[in-house]
C-alpha cells in the first residue's frame, strides 16, 4: 500500500515537473523571439512563478504604469518610457520581459479585469 502511493505521488511530481519546465521552456523562447519591444513602450514583465500576485504587482507598479495582468499572476503587462522599461521591470525583480503585444492574447487588459 505504501509503495503505491509513494508511486502516485512520483508520478505526480514527475507531472508537474515536466508541465513546469515546459512553461518555462516556452516562456523562453517567447523572450527570444519577442525580445524587441514595440513602438509604443509595452513590455509583458515575467515575474517569478513563486511570488504572490501582490508582490509581483507592487514590484510592476515599481517599474512603470500597468496595463494588466496575466491568466499566470505573475505576468504583468507594463508601460512607460521605452528606453528604460525593460531594465527598470528586471531591476524590479522580473526574469526576464517580452513583448507585450507578443503575450497580449493571453493577458486581458486592466479596464477588462475592472468590468
Amino acid at each position: 500500500m505504501g509503495d503505491e502511493s509513494s508511486g502516485k505521488a512520483a508520478r505526480a511530481i514527475l507531472q508537474i515537473t515536466f508541465v513546469a519546465s515546459t512553461i518555462l521552456a516556452t516562456l523562453f523562447a517567447a523572450a527570444i523571439v519577442g525580445g524587441a519591444g514595440d513602438d509604443r513602450g509595452r513590455v509583458a514583465a515575467i515575474f517569478p512563478p513563486w511570488w504572490s500576485g501582490h508582490r509581483a504587482i507592487e514590484a510592476a507598479a515599481s517599474a512603470g504604469d500597468i496595463l494588466g495582468v496575466g491568466g499566470a499572476r505573475f505576468v504583468v503587462i507594463l508601460h512607460g518610457d521605452p528606453e528604460g522599461l525593460r531594465a527598470r521591470a528586471r531591476a524590479a525583480g522580473a526574469l526576464f520581459t517580452l513583448s507585450a503585444a507578443f503575450a497580449g492574447s493571453c493577458t486581458p487588459l486592466l479596464r477588462d479585469i475592472k468590468s
